[in-house]
């Protein structure tokens, strides 16, 4: 073996150990089929191999730091293709890891032996028991593919996702065992879960589609976030009780019903007692002038309007009268004028034409 040989060796047991040491797992209890979960630790995870003990153990204390004890049997990377057949004499007994192909595993796992098949496409299964301090009795076990198992991905630092960046955030609680998982706490008091999705995005457990970068940011007047990070609007008639009498309330505030004013009626012959006993005939109600009764009996106000409300129009009513008089009497000048003028052409005419024997019997004319 040559030195370059031996070099190209190092180098790569180095990027083993290199990312070995750069990967981590996560545990997830909602149920999904072999191939499903497989494509749900995807990019950047795949669901994991368990090569020796020591990836066992570190697997096992992953699932205890969950502090769920519900799921008993994980899924995890082994998986035997059909027209293989089971291999009793080796580790895996004819499985392999679907990281990488590979058949290496230290010692004996297997919690029960796998079903006897070559035909069929058996996926392996690793099952835990709860004790006191922690998991234990683990071991592969072998099932159909298509059954729901909760699951385990192996994930690579590098692929995770960053730190979120949240205005008006107070603190961002981090964890360590679950770097796929955080809790933001707003100025505001409020604080949500997210979780680091399949595609390395940030995402409230549950509600995919919220832009967490509004998390705590205010709604408008009228509206608060809820437990999803959506903006909901405020029920004041509810809370605040904010009206004397009815409420109803509106996308983002409210409104007040009017209130109703009590009727009282007392019949002519009704006398109420005093407390000596003797009877005191109901009063009249004293109402203020600009107050009348109508006829259910209701007081009605009525406005005394302003003083100059009334003169403004009697002084522009005027105004326009005396107008209207000045261009009557143009007219009737004018007409008058008019009416002397032809009267004295007609005079010359005749005296011009008859001399004044005619103009006698004009004047006699015009006095009959």
């Amino acid at each position: 073996m040559d030195f370059w040989m031996v070099l190209h060796l190092v180098s790569l047991l180095n990027m083993a150990h290199y990312s070995a040491e750069l990967s981590f797992y996560t545990v997830h209890l909602n149920k999904n089929s072999f191939t499903d979960a497989q494509n749900y630790c995807k990019p950047g995870g795949v669901l994991t191999d368990i090569p020796d003990q020591k990836e066992m153990d570190k697997i096992l204390k992953t699932i205890w730091d969950k502090t769920n004890r519900t799921a008993a049997s994980f899924w995890v990377g082994l998986k035997k293709d059909k027209g293989v057949c089971v291999k009793q004499g080796s580790p895996l007994k004819g499985f392999h890891w679907t990281v990488d192909n590979s058949t290496q595993s230290e010692g004996n796992m297997w919690k029960s032996e796998p079903s006897h098949t070559c035909t069929d496409v058996r996926c392996g299964l690793l099952s835990v028991e709860y004790g006191n301090s922690g998991a234990t009795n683990s071991g592969f076990m072998d099932a159909t593919c298509k059954q729901q198992h909760a699951f385990i991905c192996k994930r690579n630092m590098e692929t995770m996702c960053q730190r979120p960046e949240i205005p008006k955030t107070q603190y961002i609680i981090d964890y360590p065992e679950d770097p796929y998982t955080c809790q933001v706490v707003c100025n505001s008091g409020a604080n949500y879960t997210l979780t680091c999705s399949h595609d390395s995005v940030w995402t409230i457990v549950g509600k995919e589609n919220i832009d967490v970068f509004q998390l705590c940011l205010e709604c408008v007047s009228g509206y608060r976030r809820d437990a999803s990070g959506n903006c909901e609007d405020i029920n004041e008639c509810e809370e605040s009780n904010p009206c004397n009498h009815g409420c109803k309330n509106t996308y983002g505030s409210y409104i007040c019903d009017e209130p109703k004013l009590p009727t009282t009626h007392l019949k002519s012959d009704e006398s109420s007692h005093n407390d000596e006993g003797k009877s005191v005939q109901p009063q009249p109600t004293v109402l203020s002038e600009n107050v009348r009764m109508n006829d259910t009996g209701v007081q009605i106000e009525e406005s005394v309007g302003d003083i100059s409300n009334i003169i403004v129009p009697v002084i522009i009513a005027l105004l326009i009268f005396i107008v209207l008089v000045v261009i009557v009497a143009a007219i009737v000048k004018g007409c008058l004028r008019r009416r002397t003028v032809k009267r004295a052409r007609r005079k010359a005419e005749s005296v011009a034409l008859n001399g004044s024997s005619s103009m006698e019997k004009v004047n006699e004319k015009e006095e009959t």
